[in-house]
């Protein structure tokens, strides 16, 4: 028994040290997926940094611009030859008509708190107009008094020498008992190009870290789902590839992913629909007039799969536009047209790097395309078209004329059908539309409640609609 021993204690010796041979292979692949979690972690952190600097600074720039543009518009109706005369003379009819346009700059530049015209001299600010805030009411709140002498602002010390020498000084930002404030001192000049006053416009900054918070909330949860997803698509990946020598099990796996990956498109849909509280469900009812458009067309059960994924995420983009712009329930001005245009952009760059389903971000970038080539962003034409984006076209318009919203009822059924009629061939792909008119005729496209009637004024489905 003595010789024996040895010889079991080699034996389990080299138990050992098989074991030992595969924990560090197990330490590596935890390793490697702590590395990568951390790795997209910082990644996830990275851009949502970047895009509370980017929307702090763009917010900021905005906001200098508007008072900027207000104190320069207000400069152009003082006669500065007129104001001397008013200090020494006091108020006439051209100083009454001067204090109404100024009156109206106030009420009509959003943001702006204060505006007002000082003579800067070295006993203080002679006031030549003073305005304050409109109330809830519209009214204007009380202000310095015509010709009353103010003392100087302990925040603006270093601009005293340039303004009393009528030079320009650069736009102030102040935090102080006025609340948040940016300051713009625009000179008057008189037909001689002295400067005779100053237009001073106070820009109240209120409002901008909520809507930065906002922002950042969106964007965290865009980011958080992103993550989510990759790990847990990771995770099923990681396990399907040690079974990749079994059939079923990679049949299993494969069906899984795309279980999952539609989840995660479904869930990323349900965050645009939220955002957009005039179209809830629009990302799914287009999807699911994708595919049926997809089936009348011919595609095979994975197209049209795909192009139902695609689908779902085609206005990812709107998450990226301010709510007071995307929700407003009039008529959208040009701006925020030009903005709520940009969805298609905004949504090409969040879905474009997405491996695992490349041609996700082409419904996103194209669904405004026309054949006619008037479509946006990048103006395509007829086959340059990608053949989904053609597809979402028209059940996107469908859609956005034949569902309810908050603000008006759907439209009646005969009257978009003949409008997507004219619109083949210009805003609209033929085939597509044909397609469509077959599913009308089959009745598959009708809602069962609808019984007739319905409103039968056009809709601008893409000013108002999306």
């Amino acid at each position: 028994m003595e010789q024996g021993e040895p010889k079991n204690q080699n034996d389990n010796n080299t138990q050992i040290n098989i074991e030992n041979d595969k924990k560090p292979a197990k330490h590596r692949h935890l390793l490697l997926m702590i590395l990568l979690a951390l790795l997209m972690l910082f990644t996830v952190s990275a851009i949502v940094v970047t895009s509370v600097i980017i929307i702090n600074r763009t917010t900021r720039e905005h906001r200098t611009e508007i008072i900027e543009d207000a104190a320069k518009l207000a400069t152009t109706y003082i006669d500065g030859d007129m104001v001397e005369e008013w200090m020494e003379n006091g108020q006439d009819a051209d100083y009454e008509r001067t204090a109404d346009m100024l009156e109206r700059i106030l009420r009509n530049t959003p943001f702006l708190q204060y505006l007002y015209v000082y003579q800067i001299k070295e006993d203080g600010c002679h006031v030549v107009f003073d305005f304050d805030s409109v109330d809830e009411e519209g009214e204007l709140e009380e202000a310095g008094a015509f010709k009353e002498v103010l003392e100087f602002d302990k925040s603006f010390e270093d601009a005293i020498p340039t303004l009393l020498a009528g030079g320009e000084v650069d736009t102030i930002e102040t935090v102080d008992t006025y609340g948040w404030l940016l300051t713009r001192y625009e000179p008057v000049f008189n037909s001689e190009g002295k400067c005779v006053c100053y237009v001073g416009a106070d820009l109240s900054m209120k409002g901008v870290h909520d809507y930065v918070a906002n922002y950042v909330i969106w964007i965290t949860v865009i980011a958080g789902i992103f993550l989510i997803g990759c790990i847990l698509l990771g995770m099923r990946i990681y396990i399907g590839a040690r079974r990749a020598d079994q059939m079923d099990s990679l049949l299993e796996r494969q069906k899984h992913d795309k279980e999952l990956t539609r989840e995660i498109i479904e869930a990323f849909a349900k965050v645009v629909d939220l955002k957009d509280a005039y179209t809830q469900g629009h990302s799914f009812r287009v999807a699911k007039y994708t595919e049926m458009l997809s089936r009348e067309l011919g595609c095979d059960e994975e197209t049209i799969e795909k192009y139902h994924n695609i689908a779902l995420m085609h206005d990812i983009g709107k998450v990226g536009i301010p709510d007071s712009v995307l929700n407003k329930p009039g008529k959208l001005d040009d701006d925020e047209y030009n903005l709520i245009k940009s969805h298609t952009s905004r949504g090409y760059d969040v879905l474009k790097n997405i491996s695992i389903m490349p041609e996700i971000a082409i419904g996103a970038q194209s669904h405004h395309e026309r054949p006619d080539g008037k479509g946006y962003p990048l103006g395509l034409k007829e086959a340059e078209i990608p053949r989904v984006a053609q597809i979402i076209a028209v059940a996107d318009c469908f859609d956005a004329m034949y569902s309810n919203r908050p603000y008006r009822p759907r439209m009646n059924f005969e009257k978009v059908v003949s409008i997507i009629k004219e619109a083949s061939g210009t805003q609209l792909s033929p085939n597509v539309v044909e397609a469509f008119l077959r599913l009308v005729d089959k009745g598959e496209l009708r809602d069962p409640d609808d019984h007739g009637g319905g409103s039968t004024e056009s809709i601008e489905n893409i000013r108002n609609d999306k």
